[in-house]
């Protein structure tokens, strides 16, 4: 097991792509690979259960639940990041190599920092994807691409109950059984984490369609 603080300015000047796991990136996947995939120019971080379009370079895990139904789909042929929240024995259900724990605080109201000296990433997340925003940049990045952040509301609740659209890029429907107010409520929380994370200095765009239209960089076309 290492720490994260190990891993800063280990990929500096690189381009990342970061892989959330929204419905998009099953809507747009040849676009996606075409671009972003097949030639291997960029440094990936995979975000819970998105294995299905590539094995990313990095695959994070923060939330418990997830990890522990979704865990099935890692490769290891990725390097693991898992958040400090994570219990090793959860982690090994899955996984039973070396990874690395990446310290950092999410609680509200806090803003963003790094602590060298501790390793300790301060600020309130929210979301493994909001996280990776902050992870590629301390890794180095010189530019950081996203897909498959879409939120929740992007598609409307008639089409996520009908099924013809979905949350997730594995999942069928409705999946985050959560009311519609409540999924309005997560996405105005990201979005405002988006803001501040550009507000540090973190610059990113997110190319497939999104929810958080202040970040979209239409670069596939779509």
């Amino acid at each position: 097991m290492k720490r994260f603080k190990s891993l800063v300015g280990k990929e500096k000047g690189k381009d990342f792509l970061i892989i959330g796991s929204g419905g998009s990136i099953r809507e747009h996947e040849t676009k996606i690979k075409n671009k972003y995939l097949t030639n291997g120019d960029y440094v990936t971080i995979g975000i819970n259960k998105m294995t299905g379009i590539c094995i990313p370079d990095y695959h994070l895990w923060t939330n418990k639940q997830r990890y522990r139904d979704l865990g099935q789909c890692i490769s290891s042929k990725s390097k693991f990041l898992f958040g400090k929240g994570l219990p090793k024995d959860l982690i090994r259900k899955h996984y039973k190599g070396t990874y690395t724990v990446v310290d950092f605080i999410d609680k509200a109201g806090t803003h963003i920092d790094y602590r060298p000296s501790t390793g300790m990433i301060e600020g309130f997340f929210r979301t493994a994807g909001c996280l990776s925003i902050m992870i590629a940049h301390l890794l180095g990045a010189e530019s950081i691409s996203i897909i498959g952040m879409d939120g929740y509301t992007l598609y409307s609740r008639k089409e996520l109950k009908k099924m013809s659209k979905n949350h997730h890029c594995y999942g069928v429907g409705y999946t985050d059984n959560a009311s519609w107010e409540t999924c309005v409520g997560k996405d105005k929380m990201v979005d405002s984490i988006l803001r501040a994370l550009s507000d540090y200095g973190i610059e990113f765009s997110i190319v497939t369609p999104t929810k958080f239209s202040d970040f979209y960089d239409n670069k596939l076309n779509i």
